[in-house]
């Protein structure tokens, strides 16, 4: 499995593989989707319309800057096609979906290394690799799935680079807001002076909407013109332009935001704590979701009944799922991802990661 989130081969009872939004979701949201079934009888609007106007409202941009997606997957995949890169610098470890678009167009792929010595952090030799021979090249804001936000003045330092070398760059700040950097840290307002800049963001971590899949494309109107271009007339579903409305509309008048991140920073902190205390190297990450190393050859050695089985295997069969980090570029089997989640499930994550090396 690529992703986390593998629920319907396994019987799971508790999900940390997959980074959602702790804090819960308003009632209302759930009372938009079931009122937008009405609508199903019609096709969707095919301009977005409303959509693009809601989130231009809240990422305070112009309509004409904003395309939405079936997911940010579509997105991704949609401007490969539309500028067919021949090179891409990606970042290891990081998202498989900048892999997955770039192969499909047969582009080659460099990698930089992110260096666990230094928690994963990105460095100023990542500049070294931005070339004119680089076409496109990916950021996560924070990255995934090491959970650290990108030190700003360096993000200035890689736009000017990019600038120069004409290198289109993608940000993905589908977990900004969730993130201590806040949603204030966008690139968003730069992409008027940036024509080589697209920031590609989705509700769905936020509202708890992977089901939905919604996302945007925020961008220069030229860009967005072409990548729309590569998109189906209906590729976003009533249900999805409705609920995004709706979600913009809590952004735009609640504190849901604010009192989301507050949740988010109080329980990954006390996991963070629960993890170290169980002996486990555990990374620094500004988002909602945390990177973890298990020497499972040490831990073997105190369990010779079970050395052949790893805590993700281990936990499993407790029922809980959690992110095996083993497949991602530039790691190895050991690494772990899980989802900040409730005091009361974290406590009881935390209470069977220790029975795994108990029982």
């Amino acid at each position: 499995m690529i992703h986390g989130g593998d629920i319907y081969t396994q019987k799971i009872e508790q999900d940390f593989s997959v980074n959602m939004n702790p804090y819960p979701v308003p009632n209302s949201v759930r009372e938009c989707l079931m009122s937008s079934i009405s609508k199903i009888q019609h096709y969707p609007d095919p301009s977005q319309m409303e959509f693009r106007r809601k989130i231009a409202e809240v990422e305070q941009v112009d309509v004409s800057q904003v395309i939405g997606g079936n997911g940010a997957s579509e997105l991704l995949l949609a401007i490969a096609r539309a500028w067919m890169p021949k090179k891409a610098l990606l970042i290891s470890p990081g998202f498989y979906g900048y892999r997955h678009a770039q192969q499909s167009i047969g582009c080659e792929i460099v990698e930089y290394q992110l260096k666990e010595e230094l928690d994963f952090q990105l460095q100023e030799d990542y500049l070294d690799l931005i070339s004119e021979e680089v076409d496109l090249l990916f950021l996560t804001n924070p990255n995934n799935p090491t959970g650290r936000n990108i030190a700003e003045s360096l993000l200035e330092r890689i736009m000017e680079r990019c600038h120069k070398t004409k290198t289109r760059v993608v940000i993905d700040e589908c977990f900004l807001r969730m993130s201590d950097a806040t949603g204030k840290a966008s690139w968003k307002d730069w992409i008027e002076k940036y024509d080589n800049l697209l920031i590609v963001n989705t509700f769905t971590k936020l509202f708890t909407l992977p089901g939905v899949r919604t996302g945007y494309l925020i961008s220069k109107k030229e860009n967005i013109e072409l990548v729309a271009r590569q998109l189906s007339e209906w590729n976003m579903s009533v249900l999805a332009q409705d609920v995004s409305a709706h979600c913009c509309e809590i952004l735009l008048h609640t504190d849901f935001e604010e009192k989301s991140l507050a949740m988010i920073q109080t329980e990954r902190e006390y996991l963070s704590h629960a993890l170290k205390d169980l002996g486990f190297r555990v990374y620094p990450s500004d988002t909602s979701y945390i990177l973890f190393y298990v020497n499972e050859e040490e831990k073997s050695q105190k369990q010779r009944n079970k050395a052949d089985r790893n805590l993700y295997e281990r936990l499993l069969a407790k029922k809980v799922l959690i992110r095996d980090c083993s497949n991602f570029q530039g790691l190895t089997q050991g690494y772990y991802r899980i989802a900040v989640k409730n005091h009361e499930d974290n406590k009881a994550l935390i209470e069977k990661i220790r029975n795994c090396y108990e029982d």
